[in-house]
């Protein structure tokens, strides 16, 4: 894996990043101001600040505007739509790397809404298989405990790694193949995932490297910018969700790459990809 293509991939690609950021920004804005303006938050903003108001909690029970609501359902709507469009939008990105391409592909919001809603369902398999797997340990442990739940948790951290790497193995099927079944075939993307345990192992490593460069890095520009929030509410969320959101889909775009390194690292290709014949084999 190429470290430093995955660090410049973001940075060679800003406008694009930057232009992902803004319409989420925006999107997020508009229904927070709705929610600002809808109702006299100021008792509760005093309260979180330690400040004492002079209104009581009696605001607590004041009835909520239907901008209220509309601004609420607003948010849940941009939030699942947007993590739906930035999952999707990334199968592209990593089926672009995956060919060699050093830009950004173009955005399809239809399909990547709909793809990332695909690898989401799938993602919830993986999740159900962790759960399954603390549940046995925590029985395991009171009903014997002992050396046996020790063997049994690393079994599970192990198996934990093998499953998370087994879903980038999924995600990257579905990106050479197009077809989004390959997400689904959890048992072949384990077995994969198991049998590059190396390979699995050298992608973590690299992300948390990434994870703690771009995290270092937002905290200091956080610390930069932090007294500009309180000059205007709504300004300072704005910023906050800029700030947010440059620095994790940076992260997010690097780790993709990253990903997509992985996957050719390990056998699978895209080139003979076809979007009118799509094929759930991808060896």
């Amino acid at each position: 894996m190429n470290f430093s293509r995955a660090f410049k991939y973001p940075f060679q690609n800003f406008a694009k990043v930057m232009s992902i950021v803004l319409a989420l920004t925006i999107a997020f804005a508009v229904f927070i101001a709705i929610i600002l303006n809808s109702h006299d938050w100021s008792p509760l903003f005093e309260s979180l600040y330690g400040l004492e108001s002079p209104v009581g909690d009696d605001y607590l029970s004041e009835p909520f505007s239907g901008s209220t609501v509309i601004g609420v359902v607003g948010l849940l709507v941009v939030a699942i739509v947007s993590g739906f469009w930035i999952s999707g939008y990334s199968v592209e990105v990593i089926r672009s790397v995956m060919r060699d391409e050093e830009w950004m592909p173009p955005i399809d919001f239809g399909r990547n809404v709909k793809d990332g809603a695909y690898l989401f369902v799938a993602s919830v398999a993986y999740w159900i298989l962790f759960i399954a797997l603390i549940v046995i340990v925590a029985i395991v442990h009171g009903v014997i405990g002992g050396i046996v739940t020790l063997a049994l948790a690393i079994i599970t951290i192990g198996a934990t790694c093998v499953m998370g790497w087994a879903y980038f193995v999924g995600m990257a099927r579905f990106a050479a193949k197009g077809d989004h079944r390959a997400a689904w075939q959890i048992w072949r993307n384990m077995r994969v995932a198991r049998n590059n345990w190396a390979k699995g192992l050298s992608l973590l490593l690299y992300m948390i490297v990434f994870s703690i460069i771009y995290g270092v890095v937002r905290s200091v520009v956080d610390g930069i910018f932090g007294g500009l929030l309180g000059m205007n509410l709504l300004a300072g969320i704005t910023l906050s969700i800029i700030i947010y959101y440059i620095f994790n889909l940076m992260q997010h775009f690097s780790t993709q790459v990253l990903i997509a390194q992985y996957a050719t690292e390990i056998g699978i290709r895209s080139d003979n990809y076809d979007s009118e014949k799509d094929k759930v084999d991808a060896f």
